[in-house]
């Protein structure tokens, strides 16, 4: 129904519809045996001239068609089947002839033709070339058809689902954004990597601010909206050869493939911090984003040492943007933060310190240094502190300031948590069996230790396998955690820690943060005033009503008090005035392993009085606050 040589497919050729295939045919089709066999063939057969004129076809081709063989008979099928606009002039039909040596007559085509009633189908053609004689005018051409339209509606149908789990499967379900694996592909290409050999490549690390705060009070629906919102303002930073990412939860990455120098991604980092933070509506909720950006470049002096130990390239670029996004956060969140060596360097330390960290865990390297808190009103040591020390073998003792921010980092906290507990239970144990039963002890908490919902079940059983009783233990809570908790989550935990007759104390009280709100709101035993607040007493007639408050609002409900930090004897005269109850700091004694502070106890539990600072230790301040002004000492 076509030919090799002209632009257009002139189709297929008619047939007779009665059982004589020779009516019409300038020669003898056969016997009856053949005629019957191509009257009830089920693919259509059409016989055509050289100049692709129809001559014959059978009844099943006229019901491919829908023409009977009388209404088309001599004439070009490509008239009447091609789609109108592939259909040839009169001037083409003229010129057509088939040729014999056309590939045409070597494979199928497949073409898409017209019924008479309109519809269209697929159709499938071979073509054969036939000799009744030895003159051009009798050679013939034979075209059979097969009606191919489902075949091609399901394979199309197979091609979309491919087309759809290729997408799928290398693009975020949520945001339309690439995943993982688009990433991974992306940076294997050639232009990735030209970019990156050429020092071109930028890499922006994008974390959103508060994002848990959003599921939490709007619902995931909403946080699901902020996660489109920002994955459409993303798109309208990129060009076309960037790459948008959604690497996590709240996280994603944008990657510049054309960036000239770190000024240049820095802008581009500006510009997404600006478009993102602009406020959005969802369902009458005005939504305003904050978001945290590190950047990576690498034509930004980087080097492969400040990379993870893998071959340097994008993920190493990545890695970078990384640290540099911690960077950020670390700095107030709602920034960007270029990567350097020198935050390469901080990282690469902190990095060590995790590596150090999981060995002084499986060694237990740690140990406990215990503080003496003294009662102002009996004149006694009725507790300590106990505070975590770690003996790292080449950098001597460290307190929780130089580890606890890469154990967070390293998700080592709750493990650390437990051995402290462990390691100050037994201290209180041998401070009871050197007669020292009265001693209480006071235990610093995590959150992470906190969100446990078994940690007060371990610290019941540690309990009672030391014999020790749980009124002899307090637990001490930054304020920062119970801020970060869930309220409920929080709240639960220390009411299961006061039902077992543990102490729970809020550490830190007055750093800036919701105390009186928390002291309202959640079930506490005691404050601890913080050491800022202390340090202010003597010169600071603000923080001497603030103080003076505090203490009597805690005393009406029924809450004990301690203030941290104390040193010197103008601190110590303030708060014996205001009958703050409790009092520690470097002035009554510093932390003390446990060999030390039983022989410094036999000689300090109990105070002369009036009390003299400081008490069988120097203080460890060299520098003195100022005096307390003349007849102030009573706040």
């Amino acid at each position: 129904m076509t030919h090799g040589q002209h632009s257009h497919d002139y189709g297929i050729a008619g047939y007779t519809p009665s059982a004589s295939a020779a009516r019409g045919v300038p020669f003898a089709v056969g016997t009856a045996l053949p005629d019957m066999i191509l009257d009830h063939a089920r693919d259509g057969i059409a016989l055509l001239d050289i100049r692709g004129r129809l001559l014959w076809m059978n009844p099943a081709l006229e019901r491919m068609l829908g023409w009977p063989i009388d209404l088309i008979r001599g004439r070009n099928p490509a008239e009447l089947i091609n789609l109108p606009g592939d259909r040839p002039t009169p001037d083409e039909l003229a010129a057509f002839r088939y040729q014999p040596d056309s590939t045409l007559f070597q494979k199928f085509r497949v073409s898409r033709h017209v019924r008479r009633d309109g519809s269209w189908f697929w159709n499938q053609q071979s073509h054969a070339l036939i000799d009744i004689g030895p003159e051009k005018t009798q050679k013939m051409v034979v075209v059979t058809c097969r009606d191919i339209t489902e075949q091609v509606r399901v394979q199309t149908a197979l091609i979309q689902v491919k087309d759809d789990l290729e997408h799928a499967a290398h693009h975020d379900d949520l945001t339309g954004v690439g995943n993982r694996k688009k990433l991974t592909r992306y940076l294997a290409s050639s232009a990735a990597q030209e970019a990156l050999i050429t020092g071109r490549m930028g890499v922006l690390q994008l974390d959103l601010d508060q994002f848990k705060q959003v599921n939490d009070t709007l619902g995931h629906a909403a946080g699901d909206a902020l996660l489109r919102h920002v994955a459409k303002e993303l798109s309208g930073c990129t060009r076309s050869a960037d790459l948008i990412c959604r690497t996590g939860g709240d996280e994603f990455l944008l990657i510049c493939l054309d960036m000239p120098d770190p000024d240049a991604l820095m802008r581009r980092a500006d510009e997404i911090l600006q478009r993102i933070s602009r406020p959005f509506f969802w369902k009458d909720h005005k939504m305003v984003p904050g978001i945290s950006v590190g950047a990576s470049i690498s034509s930004g002096g980087a080097s492969p040492n400040d990379a993870p130990p893998v071959q340097f390239g994008g993920e190493a670029l990545i890695w970078q943007a990384d640290q540099a996004l911690y960077a950020a956060k670390e700095s107030g969140r709602g920034c960007a933060v270029l990567y350097s060596e020198e935050l390469g360097a901080r990282y690469r330390a902190e990095r060590q310190i995790s590596l150090d960290l999981e060995v002084a865990i499986e060694q237990n390297q740690f140990a406990i240094h215990l503080q003496p808190i003294l009662h102002l009103g009996m004149g006694r040591i009725t507790r300590c502190e106990a505070l975590l020390r770690w003996h790292h073998p080449t950098r001597g003792v460290l307190t929780p300031a130089d580890f606890m921010p890469a154990a967070q980092k390293a998700k080592l906290v709750s493990q650390i948590d437990r051995l402290s507990m462990n390691a100050a239970l037994d201290s209180l144990k041998t401070l009871h069996e050197e007669g020292f039963e009265d001693l209480h002890i006071s235990l610093n908490v995590s959150g992470s230790i906190l969100e446990d919902a078994d940690y007060p079940g371990l610290l019941d059983w540690a309990l009672q396998t030391r014999g020790l009783a749980p009124a002899s233990v307090g637990v001490e809570i930054q304020e920062t955690t119970i801020m970060a908790q869930d309220a409920l989550d929080g709240a639960a935990a220390i009411k299961r820690l006061r039902q077992m007759g543990v102490r729970v104390a809020l550490d830190n009280f007055g750093t800036g943060y919701a105390g009186l709100a928390h002291m309202s709101s959640t079930q506490l035993d005691a404050i601890k005033l913080d050491r800022k607040m202390i340090k202010r007493l003597a010169y600071d007639a603000r923080a001497r009503i603030i103080t003076r408050s505090v203490i009597h609002l805690c005393a009406l409900l029924g809450m004990q008090v301690i203030a941290e930090g104390v040193e010197t004897q103008a601190q110590l005269v303030i708060l014996s005035a205001a009958k703050c109850p409790l009092i520690q700091g470097y002035g009554i004694a510093r932390p003390m392993p446990i060999d030390q502070i039983t022989p410094w106890l036999r000689e300090n539990s109990v105070i002369e009085m009036p009390i003299r600072l400081p008490i069988g230790h120097e203080s460890a301040s060299s520098a003195q606050a100022p005096a307390a002004p003349r007849g102030d000492n009573s706040i």
